[in-house]
């Protein structure tokens, strides 16, 4: 490549830079969002390395105690410290590079020029010494899972995670109790140990789909992406055992449709849905070591010949979700360390409607099993290194995986990340994901569809440079 084009192509990635960083010096250092302006904690205490959305084991605790914690005057107290406002902003901006082109792939997603891709605006915290709330409105510009590139089937932005809790905090001679509930629209977004699809690590928006999507469980991403409010209620002994128990629901008038409005990546219904969750905790100077078993079994709602997002008539498919996970940590400054790994295990069962050529699934049972791993270390919680690993094994199915000639859902992708956070509320990073197999193929020709056909994995490999401001 010549040196010209070469510095072509990286000129605009250094004026967003030298932008971010000149936002950044104009910020008071100070400046964290919400919680901490709450807490008076700085990011590194509730955050591992001050990273989100990495939590540590004050982090777990506030959001196990209902976000309450701190100065904050309660939300009926018209005193209310105006000179810390319940609400902040994140601010992503990207460009991304493709290994290949093709509008197959890519859809309308940008390829050459940086934008402004992801806003979010949050608010909540304390509302009464045992109430509180976290809520979020995101609006992306660009989304590969869809042809139009906007989120959110054509609207530019939703209700994202938003959840009221209510906790308590009980301390006898012979345990600690904390308990609560809560009300929330995502499932797994109860999550404190980073383990469920909802809280991962891998949280900077990313476009390169189109139609080159590893397939995923429903728990982690069919059921929790639509408009769903989940009712819940848990219990955490002695900082060790955790349990938890959840119904959803998809909502789609109502009360509480505030909450999930804008939010459907698609037209599935969700009848009423069990979750659980079952886990055990130990923390050992600067350790933490947490195991555990989270599922659900969703009931969701097809559509077929004239339905639309508000019908309830459509026949039912169950997808019986169970995942097992695990987290460490070690957390002692300068160095701060952690990794997560999920297995989901997904057996569904299609109805009898969706079994066909012309429907959803070639077959009336499917087996799928999702691995999710990553590792991160941070140092001087300013310089930081992930890597990232996603992979998927199942059964056979030429209408479910019509990107592979066989029908096969196998794959894998990688994806290391390096990043620098100058202040504790910016972050310039580059993540790259490359894949080692899709669709069952690891060299030869994806071949499932014409558009893709002569087309191996790593033709569908990403790298993105981005920066990202919360304030």
């Amino acid at each position: 490549m010549k040196l010209s084009s070469l510095f072509s192509k990286v000129k605009g990635s250094i004026l967003l830079l030298l932008g971010v960083a000149s936002l950044a010096v104009s910020l008071d250092a100070s400046a964290i969002p919400v919680f901490a302006r709450q807490t008076g904690f700085k990011c590194v205490a509730c955050h591992v390395g001050g990273e989100y959305p990495q939590l540590t084991s004050l982090g777990r605790y506030f959001k196990l105690t209902g976000y309450t914690q701190g100065d904050a005057k309660d939300f009926w107290n018209l005193t209310t410290n105006i000179d810390r406002p319940p609400v902040a902003i994140m601010l992503q901006s990207a460009r991304q590079y493709y290994a290949n082109n093709k509008a197959q792939q890519n859809g309308t997603n940008p390829t050459s020029a940086y934008d402004m891709q992801v806003v979010s605006i949050f608010a909540g915290g304390h509302i009464t010494d045992n109430i509180g709330a976290f809520a979020q409105w995101t609006g992306n510009k660009y989304d590969g899972n869809t042809t139009a590139g906007k989120q959110y089937g054509g609207g530019a932005s939703g209700s994202d995670n938003t959840e009221f809790r209510y906790a308590n905090h009980v301390v006898t001679k012979d345990a600690d109790w904390i308990f609560g509930s809560y009300l929330n629209n995502r499932i797994t977004m109860s999550d404190v140990w980073n383990t469920t699809e909802n809280w991962n690590s891998q949280w900077i928006g990313y476009f390169n789909g189109g139609s080159a999507q590893a397939p995923t469980a429903f728990i982690n991403g069919g059921a929790s992406q639509h408009s769903v409010i989940g009712l819940g209620a848990y219990v955490f002994k002695d900082k060790t055992w955790y349990a938890e128990v959840a119904a959803y629901k998809s909502q789609t008038h109502g009360l509480f449709s505030i909450m999930t409005q804008n939010s459907s990546a698609g037209p599935t219904l969700l009848d009423t849905s069990p979750y659980f969750k079952l886990a055990y905790n130990k923390e050992w100077g600067p350790h933490n070591l947490e195991l555990g078993v989270h599922g659900m079994v969703g009931y969701a709602h097809n559509t077929g010949v004239g339905l639309t997002y508000s019908d309830w008539t459509g026949s039912v498919s169950t997808y019986r979700d169970v995942a097992f996970e695990a987290q460490y940590q070690y957390i002692l400054d300068p160095h701060y360390f952690s990794a997560h790994f999920r297995y989901t295990h997904e057996n569904a069962s299609n109805n009898a409607d969706q079994i066909g050529a012309s429907a959803s699934a070639a077959n009336p049972t499917n087996i799928l099993n999702e691995t999710w791993a990553d590792i991160t270390y941070i140092y001087k919680a300013q310089y930081g290194a992930m890597l990232f690993y996603n992979g998927a094994r199942g059964t056979n199915d030429a209408v479910l995986n019509p990107l592979s000639a066989t029908g096969s859902p196998d794959w894998d992708s990688w994806n290391p990340s390096i990043f620098w956070a100058p202040y504790q509320n910016i972050r310039i990073g580059y993540t790259y994901t490359f894949y080692t197999k899709m669709a069952g193929s690891s060299s030869a020709s994806v071949g499932g569809t014409s558009a893709f056909t002569g087309l191996s994995p790593h033709d569908f490999n990403t790298g993105m440079l981005y920066a990202s401001l919360v304030y």
